[in-house]
């Protein structure tokens, strides 16, 4: 197994807003990306196994997003004006999106494990928080496309 290399150090950036979003729009990507594999994983069986270490994954993901969601909200207060209008728009779309997705997502996991026992009405709930988690997934791929046309090397 290869070795974590040893933590970089990141110069000052002209351009933290948009850098921030860029970091934003990577973790998004890998977020839906891990999402769409345990779909493929579920579709096609895969063993335990493997569906447990890809859930594992898709959670580091899940975190990750968060965090890089925090950051942009963070940098993002330097303010309009540090980026051209359209991409600052764009960037807080993926922002909001990635915000909701998050916030879903963490709903979601929340209902379903609060109880142990799912009755009907407890399983049209979690059925509920999850489709609503879907809902949102798309509009942060949809939020990944559109940002993704003012900065397509970001990626």
């Amino acid at each position: 197994m290869p070795t974590k290399p040893a933590p970089r150090t990141s110069q000052p950036s002209a351009h933290p807003v948009r850098d921030a979003a860029d970091a934003l729009l990577r973790a998004a990507k890998e977020c839906c990306h891990q999402h769409d594999r345990l779909a493929l994983l579920n579709k096609v069986h895969a063993d335990d196994t493997e569906f447990s270490a890809a859930w594992d994954v898709a959670e580091i993901c899940e975190g990750q997003l968060a965090a890089q969601t925090a950051r942009y909200e963070e940098t993002a207060q330097l303010g309009r004006g540090a980026e051209p209008e359209e991409l600052w728009k764009s960037a807080n779309a993926l922002w909001m999106a990635c915000r909701e997705y998050v916030r879903r997502h963490s709903a979601g996991n929340e209902a379903a494990s609060r109880r142990k026992r799912h009755g009907a009405a407890e399983l049209s709930e979690i059925t509920m928080d999850y489709e609503l988690e879907l809902s949102a997934r798309i509009a942060v791929k949809q939020a990944i496309n559109a940002y993704a046309v003012f900065r397509p090397d970001a990626s």
